[in-house]
């Protein structure tokens, strides 16, 4: 196997072990309520927007070995602030911090991958790969988030000292990669405005992928608010307390991880489009039915949709990649990742305020209703455009 799909697979789980899985709610609401949380969550999807396509085109430009170290090292240093908060206003300003390490990681190492197997002439083997990533992404959190719960009833700041010191292994790792040599460009301020401009032309240079990018964003915006912030809340209103919250999180991202190793099949079976209309049409019905559900079926439709938003990431990564040229990669993945988060920027302090005042599970309930509308005018979409392309047997 390649040094570097191995070392990506290691980068996979340092980046994700999320010792605070589970807990965060909890550490958070020990500086502030929903409506404050939904202040924290703008500060991270705020900063996560604004540098996404900036960091996308580093990648592109200064190299995505570089890239990956700098991001393992920021979010080591944020999570280690996180858990030395003595207020509400460090801790915003330590998940600023981190989220910037987070965007100079987002696209980058997808892009490292599949340079790294288009050098060698071996990207079909693309969507197995990220499959594989998906799965360690789901199993570091998993394992991470099981001993995060035990920990914090020890102390509440150790998951988040445990996070930042597993991201700092991550940058030793990324000593060792090699920088795919495929399509690169040296910097320079006019290849930086350039690459961030064709960022957004790769997502709209051909009416198919247009339609493709407006599929894939229609499922990703609701995705982004219900994984950020919503599955949390509703974990709290199932009723599942501090000690076990970890051991379910562990449970759902084990079984998501199994989960993405579907994506491929998906792909093959249903081909892209009607792969990514299902596991959208899931994630919402779980959504829908969230108002009459308690500890056990809230905790299954947490699994159920966790599931399939693992399996919508993979098949999203595929489509983009697919698609895209190898020296735009970076950037293009980061401006997809950019518009997808903008609508929680907007709405996050207001989804806090929501579930405040007529609770998570009705808040749950109104994007699944949301996520409906836009899969049924995608699917409408898809018919009026082939019925327009099919000749008339009369003509």
């Amino acid at each position: 196997m390649n040094k570097n799909i191995l070392l990506s697979y290691f980068l996979a789980f340092f980046k994700n072990s999320w010792f605070w899985l589970g807990i965060w709610v909890f550490y958070y609401l020990r500086f502030t309520n929903y409506a404050g949380v939904g202040i924290l969550e703008t500060v991270l999807i705020v900063t996560m927007t604004v540098t996404e396509i900036p960091t996308g085109a580093i990648a592109d430009l200064f190299g995505k070995k570089k890239t990956l170290f700098l991001s393992c090292l920021l979010q080591g240093i944020g999570d280690i602030f996180m858990g030395m908060s003595p207020s509400f206003s460090f801790l915003a300003f330590s998940i600023f911090i981190a989220a910037i390490g987070g965007t100079l990681y987002s696209g980058t190492l997808e892009a490292l991958v599949y340079d790294t197997l288009k050098q060698n002439h071996k990207e079909s083997e693309y969507d197995k790969k990220i499959a594989n990533i998906n799965t360690i992404q789901l199993i570091a959190p998993a394992v991470c988030g099981a001993l995060g719960g035990f920990m914090y009833t020890i102390n509440p700041r150790f998951p988040y000292l445990a996070t930042g010191v597993f991201h700092l292994f991550g940058c030793i790792a990324t000593i060792f990669l090699t920088e795919p040599i495929i399509d690169t460009v040296k910097f320079s301020f006019k290849n930086y405005l350039l690459q961030t401009k064709q960022g957004i032309k790769q997502l709209t240079k051909s009416i198919d992928i247009k339609k493709q990018t407006i599929l894939l964003l229609s499922v990703g915006v609701v995705v982004v608010i219900v994984d950020e912030m919503l599955n949390s809340f509703l974990g709290v209103e199932f009723g599942f307390k501090e000690e076990s919250i970890g051991i379910v999180w562990a449970v759902i991202y084990v079984f998501s991880a199994f989960a993405s190793q579907a994506t491929p099949l998906l792909k093959r079976v249903f081909g892209e489009k009607t792969a990514l209309i299902f596991s959208g049409a899931i994630i919402a019905i779980t959504l829908l039915v969230s108002p009459l559900l308690g500890l056990v079926f809230g905790g299954l439709s947490l699994l159920l949709r966790s599931s399939f938003q693992s399996i919508y990431s993979g098949l999203s990564s595929i489509t983009i990649n697919n698609n895209t040229e190898s020296k735009y990669r970076a950037t293009t993945l980061s401006t997809f990742n950019m518009i997808k988060n903008i609508p929680y920027v907007l709405c996050a302090y207001f989804v806090g305020s929501l579930s405040d005042n007529y609770s998570a599970k009705n808040s749950a309930f109104f994007l699944g209703a949301l996520l409906i509308i836009f899969l049924i005018f995608q699917a409408k979409s898809s018919r009026t455009t082939s019925a327009t392309l099919t000749p008339s047997r009369t003509a």
